[in-house]
């Protein structure tokens, strides 16, 4: 008789090394949604004209890296996973932390200046950067290179975060120092002239939309790869799904006419990944049938996710139109608070359809397609 124990014990190791990979990857990945949606809100209202540069730095970070799923079983897939991550996450943070800080009108030039400049760095500053913070994973990091009113559990993440809010702070005289990491030509600190964005109101909507949607994004993959990770690899397919229905693009070299539409499609998608993360939260303990038909509700969603997403839009849009006609009765101006008063009231329409499909999926998934206007209505 073969002993199998020892192969046995060998494959239960192995798994247990996937599963805390996974964990730590999605960690990761949640930590830089955060960041994203957080800098994202934040330049949007401290100074608009440092927002192009961000998104262009924020587009070439999405696309840097090896990491194009986590649903893998090998280990060194998912320790790409992670640093990457972890290095995108500690870029962003050193950007974000610039406005923890009161600063000058001078000071937020500069640092716009040296935003751009980061910029113009394109993909060879990014993996310049990411050697270095390779390096910091191999060796010891020096304490000169952590800045003391930052704070990071681990320290590769701080020394990155470290060197750009450092940079950001003083790009002229800090402009040596980062561009010995970026191969020999220096980082210019200057502000690109380009077309002036027609409507900040809009702009900041827009961004607004999309900083919540990266929020219940990050929520939902949290909860579900926490505790429903049977539901994990639907949630993904759901949103890559989402995500080429309404892609991503720079905001600010969106015209002003389509920014309502991007701010508008962002909402919903919000909205739509909101209830995965609320359905568990909804009672203390879930049943094994609950659990179980809530995941086979999650795959059938995540297969008709464009479909699903776009009927769910025109549901919105409708029942904003309706509120609105409501709320407008006899009035001569509707006031901001009152047109996000509309807003929540379309969304709404859409999270009790969803709330009662995960509640039942069988029982109610007729109801959801017909009002997704995917099959017609009795």
């Amino acid at each position: 008789m073969v002993d199998t124990s020892s192969y046995q014990k060998q494959s239960k190791t192995s798994e247990e090394l996937v599963t805390k990979k996974l964990n730590k990857a999605i960690a990761a990945y949640t930590s830089y949604l955060f960041t994203k949606s957080n800098v994202l809100e934040r330049v949007s209202e401290k100074e608009i004209r440092a927002l192009r540069p961000l998104e262009r730095i924020i587009k070439k970070l999405d696309e840097f890296g090896e990491c194009k799923s986590f649903l893998t079983k090998d280990p060194e897939t998912l320790q790409k996973c992670i640093d990457e991550y972890e290095f995108k996450d500690g870029l962003l943070r050193g950007i974000s932390a610039y406005h923890i800080w009161e600063r000058t009108p001078e000071q937020i030039e500069e640092f716009t200046k040296g935003l751009e400049a980061l910029s113009r760095g394109g993909k060879r500053a990014i993996k310049d950067l990411y050697q270095r913070f390779q390096q910091y994973k191999i060796t010891s990091v020096p304490q000169e290179d952590l800045d003391p009113r930052l704070f990071a559990i681990i320290p590769e993440i701080s020394a990155i975060e470290s060197l750009i809010l450092r940079y950001l702070e003083n790009p002229r005289d800090y402009r040596e120092r980062v561009s010995k990491y970026l191969g020999k030509k220096p980082l210019e600190a200057r502000i690109e002239k380009g077309k002036e964005v027609e409507s900040y109101d809009e702009l900041r909507r827009a961004i607004k939309g999309y900083a919540l949607y990266l929020s219940y994004k990050e929520f939902a993959l949290k909860v579900v790869s926490e505790h429903i990770p049977e539901a994990l690899p639907s949630l993904v397919k759901l949103i890559e799904n989402l995500e080429e229905w309404r892609k991503y693009r720079i905001f600010s070299y969106i015209d002003k006419k389509y920014l309502k539409e991007y701010a508008d499609k962002y909402y919903v998608m919000a909205h739509i990944l909101s209830i995965i993360p609320e359905w568990w939260l909804s009672k203390w303990e879930h049943t094994p049938e609950e659990i179980k038909r809530f995941t086979e509700g999650l795959e059938f969603l995540a297969r008709k996710g464009k479909e699903i997403a776009n009927g769910l839009y025109k549901l919105y849009k409708e029942a904003y139109r309706l509120a609105l006609e409501d709320i407008s009765k006899g009035k001569q101006t509707i006031y901001p608070y009152e047109l996000e008063n509309v807003r929540s009231i379309a969304a709404g329409r859409i999270r009790y359809l969803l709330e009662k499909y995960f509640r039942n999926p069988e029982e109610y998934e007729d109801q959801l397609m017909k009002y997704a206007g995917l099959k017609p209505l009795d």
